[in-house]
């Protein structure tokens, strides 16, 4: 698990598994593609890249090639004695299999890997494979820096690539093409990312004699008792009921999706159009009853100087009672608390429900990165076998999960150390693992039988939570609490809309729209503003750029 905000594990997986195995035993000159549609569409395939004869997925390179990449090092990143970021487990079975030497073209701290790749755009120094975000992957797209994948993908993706690629619909190929050609593989995450879960002190509400809320009416009783009758016992006034931070996260999220409001994200209206779901009118609505819980002390009152970390600490000191998150995160902050106290509970729970009684959350895209070949790399199908590698791996139904299961992760010359971040070229998840570990955790539990427990990673969750073990705790919680709250959101989500790259305006303009909205609606909340800033809000929005933008992702909606 990586306690990431950004990146983190979830989702369905597809009703069969498909073996690589049983896919490699074709004929060479069968790709083993699944039968789902390639993101790629149906023209015919692009001449561009210069695919080896062998077409197996992981067909190995003899002699070795070497690939170049970009190193990043992190406090999270530990590696066993004799062994370092250049040379590790990983390396070394990539080389083995694959017949693939990684080298680090360089090395940075993750604090400074933007900054480095940037300017390794401008100058045109490029390793063959990186790790990208949307604003780079639109520039070298346009520079015309970037190998075209569109045949190494359709050639070489094995079955569990694809089904990890193309989860949900495929939507993260999207801003990776441009005329129907594929530029840069997705890098999924969990699907359930950022889906805004309800978690509540359960043992607060014990103490109080409350009911845990359904309604954002019930929400509001249940926060502003959280404030004002001292649920900790300490006889001091330092509690409060929600957590929000100054980006306005997703405790803002779970009280607009109770009004159908829908913040920073694109959205269709009646009519088929894209609109920004932050400037229409059931907006105004959710922003006065966030500034009427605010003013009843239910939000914490210097939540506009808390950056997310300072909240999430706050939350785990026990300060707050109610914390609107992903669904790792028992993790963290909740596990937290109770450390500071032993007998504390967190419980999750849906969000509040709309007017009409229906459970509609915000789900943001689960793809925030892409692996992009430079045009220059001879071989940019060794891009696409390492992702079959690491499929094979980390995937449940994999040929190596019992390699890096019980061989790598599961010895103990890697105890501690979060291997899963060694994969090369870079770690992408399994949308669709959690909610299958979920699945097979509550059957376990009900019939106290951990064979149930048949995934590779949710074998050891299993271990530590009968074992009392750390972390047993939270992987109790997600694994069980939360992927149930998700399970009871069924499909019914508001997608983010607008899948391409940045349009001209939003380039120039989004870095000074988005400050001027979370500003404004800060004020709002805090008292600082008159609600009918709102509205001057709107005025301005459309002003400064944001009709341009809503005209732009209409002609990008309207070319799909």
């Amino acid at each position: 698990m990586i306690i990431n905000r950004t990146r983190s594990m979830a989702g369905l997986l597809a009703a069969s598994a498909l073996i690589l195995s049983s896919a490699c035993s074709a004929n060479n000159g069968e790709n083993g593609a699944s039968s789902s549609a390639s993101p790629s569409g149906s023209g015919a395939p692009v001449q561009s890249s210069a695919p080896a004869a062998d077409t197996n997925p992981l067909g190995k390179y003899d002699p070795p090639i070497e690939v170049s990449v970009v190193g990043t090092t992190g406090t999270n990143v530990l590696f066993a004695e004799g062994e370092n970021i250049d040379d590790n487990i990983m390396t070394q079975k990539y080389k083995e299999i694959l017949g693939i030497q990684f080298k680090n073209k360089w090395v940075s701290d993750a604090s400074q890997s933007v900054e480095k790749l940037n300017l390794a755009i401008n100058t045109n120094n490029l390793p063959d494979i990186s790790k990208v975000d949307l604003n780079q992957l639109s520039r070298m797209i346009n520079q015309d820096q970037l190998a075209d994948l569109t045949e190494a993908y359709e050639t070489y993706a094995s079955p569990l690539l694809r089904k990890a690629l193309e989860y949900g619909g495929g939507a993260g190929f999207a801003p990776a093409k441009k005329d129907g050609k594929i530029y840069g593989m997705p890098v999924p995450n969990d699907y359930y990312e950022n889906v805004a879960i309800m978690y509540i002190r359960k043992d607060w509400l014990d103490k109080l004699g409350l009911q845990p809320p359904k309604t954002i009416d019930e929400l509001y009783e249940v926060a502003t008792a959280f404030a004002e009758r001292d649920p900790d016992g300490n006889g001091k006034a330092d509690t409060y009921g929600i957590g929000l931070d100054n980006a306005l996260g997703m405790a803002f999220d779970g009280v607009a999706s109770a009004y159908k409001a829908y913040r920073a994200t694109w959205v269709k209206d009646a009519d088929g159009r894209l609109v920004y779901g932050s400037v229409q009118p059931q907006m105004k609505d959710a922003l006065a009853k966030l500034r009427e819980l605010y003013a009843s002390k239910a939000i914490d009152q210097e939540f506009g100087a808390k950056d997310w970390g300072k909240t999430a600490d706050d939350i785990g000191a026990g300060k707050g009672g109610i914390y609107f998150g992903a669904f790792w995160q028992p993790l963290y902050p909740l596990q937290t608390t109770m450390t500071h106290t032993p007998d504390s509970d967190w419980n999750a729970y849906p969000i509040p429900a709309a007017a009409d009684g229906s459970l509609v959350p915000k789900r943001p895209n689960n793809v925030f990165s892409w692996m992009v070949a430079s045009k220059s790399m001879k071989h940019p199908e060794a891009l696409i076998k390492s992702m079959n590698l690491w499929a094979e791996m980390w995937i449940e139904g994999g040929q190596y999960n019992d390699l890096f299961y019980k061989e790598i992760q599961g010895s103990e010359k890697y105890a501690g150390k979060e291997v899963h971040q060694y994969a090369k070229p870079y770690f992408f998840d399994d949308p669709g693992k959690n909610m299958v570990i979920g699945k097979q955790f509550k059957e376990a539990v009900a019939k106290d039988d951990g064979s149930l427990v048949t995934h590779p990673d949710g074998i050891w969750k299993w271990n530590a939570y009968k074992n009392k073990e750390s972390n047993g705790w939270a992987y109790y919680k997600y694994l069980l609490e939360s992927e149930g709250v998700l399970a009871q959101y069924g499909e019914s989500f508001v997608h983010e809309s607008f899948l391409g790259a940045p349009t001209e305006t939003m380039v120039k303009r989004q870095a000074n729209l988005n400050k001027l909205e979370v500003e404004t609606f800060t004020k709002i909340i805090m008292g600082k503003a008159d609600l009918a800033a709102f509205d001057k809000f709107v005025s301005d929005w459309k002003s400064l750029g944001g009709d341009d933008i809503t005209k732009e992702v209409n002609a990008w909606a309207a070319e799909q």
